[in-house]
């Protein structure tokens, strides 16, 4: 995947929120956002590159599976927007969710987001494709669990957003350590089931409780259920992968050896 300008994905992000209850295709955002470049072939990738970033992370949601210009994306579930109706509150709102992504503190519009993270996003979606059985499928979600609370962010917050939504997808049990400005707390044996953001705090909402943050700084650790060490997980998946064909799991295999110890 191409790296993607940081206005354009905040463009994005921003009809999104605004259209959050109705679906719409690359085509309705360019003609509303960039109509007087209606014919410039350029914009036209540059849009695609934009919408497949933020689809590849979780920001966005496709109806269906094939991806053109004409399919529809709308916000995805796991993603909730409780702020004043106002385009420039939706714009501030997407560049705070952009940078929480990407784990920085800031970023310049004309700035490149890179795709540093495609290995461990790719990683999340082999496994929820379905070709693995639901106890082997069950472990390697373990894995990629416990890999993605390891991942050392470019930020003073221990967690980026990226973390939290591909938990979001694996659905697996957590330990959860927050603590806000009145108090510290533990949440147990939960899964992260949305996050929701509000004009200046977020909801984080688990199937069996919700916690109000100010920021993902909040988010003090983040540990498997599983205490299992990782490197056992690591070592047991690759051993589960072998039972399946190479050109299905040779990615994933790939990226899970990149972690053996």
């Amino acid at each position: 995947m191409k790296s993607c300008i940081f206005e354009l994905i905040v463009n994005i992000m921003t009809y999104a929120i605004k259209n959050k209850e109705h679906p719409f295709s690359q085509k309705d955002f360019k003609n509303v956002i960039y109509t007087n470049e209606f014919n410039n072939f350029d914009i036209n990738v540059k849009i695609s590159d934009g919408f497949n970033y933020l689809l590849k992370r979780g920001l966005l949601q496709l109806e269906n599976n094939k991806v053109t210009y004409y399919e529809k994306y709308i916000l995805p579930e796991t993603i909730k927007i409780n702020t004043d109706n106002s385009t420039k509150v939706f714009k501030e709102i997407s560049k705070k969710i952009i940078l929480m992504h990407e784990g920085k503190e800031m970023i310049n519009d004309t700035y490149e987001v890179k795709d540093d993270y495609a290995d461990i996003i790719d990683a999340v979606d082999t496994v929820n494709s379905d070709f693995l059985s639901f106890t082997d499928g069950e472990v390697i979600k373990i894995t990629l669990s416990k890999i993605l609370v390891s991942i050392n962010v470019e930020s003073k917050a221990h967690y980026s957003l990226l973390t939290i939504i591909q938990l979001l997808e694996l659905k697996s049990e957590m330990i959860v350590k927050i603590k806000s400005n009145d108090c510290e707390f533990t949440a147990t044996n939960v899964k992260f089931d949305y996050i929701q953001f509000n004009n200046e705090t977020m909801l984080l909402s688990f199937n069996k409780c919700s916690f109000e943050i100010d920021n993902i700084n909040n988010i003090l650790q983040i540990e498997s259920v599983d205490n299992t060490p990782l490197e056992e997980y690591i070592k047991k998946s690759l051993e589960i992968l072998e039972r399946y064909p190479e050109k299905d799991i040779k990615k994933l295999k790939n990226y899970l050896q990149s972690f053996s110890f």
